[in-house]
């Protein structure tokens, strides 16, 4: 069964707030009063189409109230209703009220919340301050910590709001990322345990973390690869780099492609436009404004011939050909022809894609298994999807 094209418009609300230019002083009895600005809970709008969660049936389980929501994370979900954030839990109950400006979901065990006096904090699952709301910016917890923003410059607190890392960079990694964090100072970047300890030096143009042992630098134009202790590993030859996986690495050089080893020697020879891992042992290329996949060795498992080619997801991958999209597995076979107007990766055994009437819900052999029943569905998450009513 093949199925059309379908775009759907998105439609945008914005809000614009107008300050009056200052009255001269007067002493007037007729001078004007002072602008009144509307309370900070009408910022967001009521939105004529209400948001609930699915189960993987297509039922919906939580009543479609909400105005915003968020995908479920460690057993709650962010909801709005009016101007005001909180939390539910997969019954749909509320499990902490909503009485914030703002709100994120949970990340090991606390979220950030802003309240209506502009601070933010962290809060546990009960709904009480694990950090108290007296910082000007918080972001989510990461490695047991969390980066603030005091006086315009970052630092990282733990999960009970110690200052573990002073606030002395220009700027810093929103998280840690496999132990470490890319930090600012005078203008270079370098990289920062969860101890704050200076693993690299701040004097490169860029820096990634560890990946595979290895961290991707560049300096003077330049890009290669430092060691944990901050030597180089892979001298800065390159004229751009990706991050290691499985051993490989993109490199490029007169501005082609190939892998590279753990040594910088290329296992493949720069010979395509782009290249990126896609899982699976394998890596998508590009050649002359084609997709397909190479193994490890160069072997080009599909040759160049999709107009687009997504990584791979639970052990299926979207390819596109003109304007619809299809699935392959890893052996480059074709799961289902191009005929979905847009797709998205898998989650929990489903992904969305465009069909005739709307989004719908497919599984790994292309087949619809829940309709376009709503005006629009987001990804599942522990077992639920958030969608809004027509």
């Amino acid at each position: 069964m093949k199925y059309s094209f379908l775009i759907f418009p998105l439609i945008l609300f914005s809000l614009a707030a107008c300050r009056p230019d200052a009255a001269p002083e007067t002493n007037s009895a007729d001078a004007p009063e002072k602008a009144v600005l509307p309370p900070p809970e009408e910022d967001y709008e009521l939105s004529p189409y209400k948001w609930g969660y699915i189960d993987r049936d297509g039922h919906l389980v939580i009543e479609a109230r909400f105005d915003e929501t968020r995908n479920f994370s460690e057993g709650l979900a962010v909801v709005r209703q009016g101007g005001k954030w909180g939390f539910i839990d997969p019954r749909g109950r509320i499990a902490i009220p909503l009485r914030f400006r703002a709100a994120w979901s949970f990340s090991e065990g606390l979220a950030r919340v802003q309240t209506f006096e502009g601070g933010m904090g962290l809060l546990d699952r009960n709904g009480d301050w694990a950090v108290a709301p007296e910082f000007e910016e918080v972001q989510d917890l990461r490695d047991g910590l969390a980066r603030v923003r005091i006086d315009k410059q970052y630092g990282y607190i733990d999960r009970q709001g110690n200052i573990r890392i002073p606030a002395e960079f220009q700027n810093a990694a929103p998280a840690f990322e496999n132990g470490y964090a890319k930090v600012q100072q005078k203008g270079a970047y370098g990289l920062i345990d969860t101890s704050g300890q200076m693993i690299i030096p701040p004097r490169y143009q860029r820096v990634s973390p560890f990946y595979e042992g290895l961290a991707r630098v560049k300096r003077d134009g330049h890009y290669g690869f430092l060691n944990r202790q901050g030597g180089v590993a892979i001298p800065l030859e390159f004229d751009n780099a990706r991050d290691f996986n499985e051993g490989l690495a993109p490199a490029k050089r007169s501005d082609l492609y190939g892998l590279i080893d753990r040594s910088g020697a290329f296992v493949v020879s720069p010979k395509y436009r782009q290249i990126i891992f896609a899982g699976e042992e394998l890596w998508i290329v590009e050649k002359a404004g084609r997709y397909g996949l190479i193994d490890e060795t160069g072997v080009e498992v599909v040759s160049p011939q999709f107009d687009q080619l997504y990584a791979f997801s639970e052990g299926v991958a979207w390819y596109k050909r003109g304007n619809l999209w299809g699935l392959i597995d890893p052996s480059g076979q074709k799961i289902t022809p191009p005929e979905f107007g847009l797709a998205w990766p898998f989650h929990d055994g489903l992904a969305r894609a465009a069909v005739y009437g709307g989004i719908a819900f497919v599984d790994k052999t292309g087949k619809v298994v829940i309709p376009p029943n709503f005006f629009d569905m987001r990804d599942f998450s522990d077992g639920l999807a958030r969608v809004q009513t027509r």
